[in-house]
């Protein structure tokens, strides 16, 4: 008779972590400190201090795209932290998770798996996502249009709109833990009916600017592009 091995896969804890791994399972309790008090005092303190600085030029932007109204606040939601997480991956002395961590070490000190995530947020690149599958309207599985490949999402927005099956949507998310990842507020939705040259177009333009810039500087002349499309269809359907 063969013996058979339970194996019991290792969760990250406050207690016996200080590298934080996504392909590693979360504590419940690890994770209520990571959304309700590290997340919600970081996105606190990033627009509290970043905020007003970077609001003229994101403006300037949405400006130069022309972008609706009713689509002008999730735009500039994502922009904003798109400049965060582009300040954090130049590796400036100074950024908006290096000052967090600094101000808030005393405490973020005695949880290093916690400055571990931060960091490991701090390398988080805004994308382009096809909805493949829901689950419900806040669990998820996006295609990622760039490493073609599929990840989980939790949405926590409560305020987030309802995604679609085979929709493009843009955004940054942030690991979890446990293979999950979710966005940073909600992601900005594409119009559903520019779905399809939008998919067309992406890696035509991934592949032309990546050639010369880092992703991050990259997506803001694809974002550019996908937004040009977006605006010529809605244009054409009216």
């Amino acid at each position: 008779m063969e013996k058979t091995e339970t194996i019991i896969p290792f969760v990250q804890s406050e207690s016996n972590t200080k590298t934080f791994r996504n392909d590693y399972p979360v504590s419940e309790e690890l994770k209520e400190v990571m959304l309700t008090k590290v997340f919600k005092d970081f996105t606190r303190f990033a627009l509290e201090r970043y905020y007003p600085e970077y609001l003229p030029i994101l403006t300037e932007y949405l400006h130069e795209h022309e972008i609706r109204g009713d689509k002008r606040e999730s735009l500039l939601h994502n922009l904003f932290w798109w400049r965060i997480f582009y300040d954090s991956s130049m590796g400036f002395q100074s950024s908006c998770i290096e000052d967090f961590i600094v101000e808030n070490y005393s405490w973020l000190s005695k949880r290093p798996i916690l400055i571990s995530w931060l960091k490991e947020c701090g390398k988080a690149i805004p994308k382009f996502y096809f909805v493949g599958y829901k689950y419900n309207d806040r669990v998820l599985v996006v295609m990622d249009t760039l490493e073609e490949k599929p990840l989980n999402i939790i949405v926590y927005d409560p305020l987030a709109i309802p995604p679609i099956k085979g929709e493009i949507v843009m955004g940054t998310i942030l690991p979890l833990g446990n293979g999950l990842f979710f966005p940073i507020g909600d992601f900005y939705h594409f119009d559903y009916q520019a779905r399809e040259e939008i998919a067309h177009h992406l890696h035509y333009y991934y592949d032309l600017h990546m050639k010369t810039s880092p992703i991050n500087e990259a997506f803001i002349h694809i974002l550019s592009a996908m937004l040009q499309i977006e605006k010529l269809v809605f244009l054409e359907n009216q």
